[in-house]
């Protein structure tokens, strides 16, 4: 059987895309999977996406996020922001660096701040830009919305409705032939390694970081130590 996991990627000073995030990622296993293609999500922040996962994109991923102060980035988010902005200033990526993913953004935010929308804006334009294609609809949940435009109405209906264009491309992964999973596994890799070579002008120690299992592994080690210290 194959699988595919969908990383939802969120940046959230108040909480709000957090829950929308995991909201989210708790709905797609049930309303993606079939009896042979077995869909999971994760919600996980975007800087612990680069930092723990290290970046290790999959065919389709989410996005939620809003923007904070002067359009900056919200809490764990604030290197992704830098990647994006470096796609956005360089003209050495576009095009290919994404090649291949497909992702889907809902973006928060207050329109009572000129630069409400600032940041997911420039995560959609950095994205767009490296090659990856958007599905559905860029979302824009407002908290001064009123109405039909309430912030919480925005992001239900957004959350909603995305759930069929996420189905939609996952069902074009299951009918894939094996030879054109395997190229799109090849793509991917590609992907993967091109964003790390981002995140390697975002972070000066990015080559030196552990991986998930040394991480875990020293992590485990240090534990131990400490049960025979402590005797």
């Amino acid at each position: 059987m194959r699988s595919l996991h969908i990383p939802v990627l969120y940046g959230s000073q108040t909480g709000n895309s957090e829950l929308a995030a995991e909201n989210l990622a708790k709905s797609i296993p049930e309303a993606l999977s079939t009896s042979t293609f077995k869909v999971t999500a994760t919600a996980i922040q975007l800087d612990d996406f680069l930092e723990v996962s290290r970046a290790q994109w999959t065919p389709l991923c989410a996005i939620v996020c809003s923007s904070y102060g002067v359009g900056q980035a919200p809490i764990g988010s604030w290197k992704f922001r830098e990647v994006c902005d470096l796609i956005l200033e360089s003209s050495s990526y576009s095009g290919t660096t994404l090649k291949g993913l497909k992702y889907a953004l809902l973006g928060l935010g207050d329109s009572k701040y000129t630069t409400f929308f600032m940041n997911p804006t420039v995560i959609s334009s950095g994205m767009d830009k490296a090659g990856a294609e958007r599905i559905g609809r860029l979302g824009k949940a407002d908290a001064s919305g009123e109405g039909d435009k309430n912030q919480l109405k925005v992001i239900e209906e957004w959350s909603r409705n995305i759930i069929p264009e996420l189905k939609r491309a996952a069902v074009e992964l299951e009918a894939m032939t094996d030879k054109q999973w395997s190229i799109k596994g090849e793509e991917v890799d590609v992907a993967t390694k091109n964003f790390h070579v981002l995140c390697r002008q975002v972070y000066d120690t990015w080559d030196r970081r552990p991986s998930v299992a040394q991480d875990f592994k020293r992590r485990a080690s240090l534990i131990v130590e400490d049960c025979k210290s402590s005797r």
